[in-house]
């Protein structure tokens, strides 16, 4: 498996994140969000298993943020997710 551009980008409420559209380097969706998530909101990542991209996350509050699978991760009534980069 080799790696690939995603975009990862915004869906939801939270206004500064509302034209967010990072590229990232990463084998997954799920890694490129995860990779983002950990660098930009880094006081709110916490992975049941911080050595496997794709667990569980919670945030600060215990709350489950991301389910083990999932592509996307949930902020603010809303979730970032990624997209491949077509080049």
């Amino acid at each position: 498996m080799e790696k690939k551009i995603f975009a990862v980008m915004y869906f939801g409420n939270a206004k500064r994140y509302q034209d967010l559209n990072y590229e990232i380097e990463a084998f997954t969706k799920r890694e490129a969000v995860e990779k983002f998530y950990e660098k930009m909101r880094s006081e709110d990542y916490f992975p049941e298993d911080e050595f496997v991209y794709g667990g569980l996350i919670r945030d600060c509050d215990g709350n489950v943020i991301a389910e083990a699978g999932s592509d996307s991760i949930e902020y603010d009534g809303g979730y970032f997710y990624a997209e491949p980069v077509i080049q």
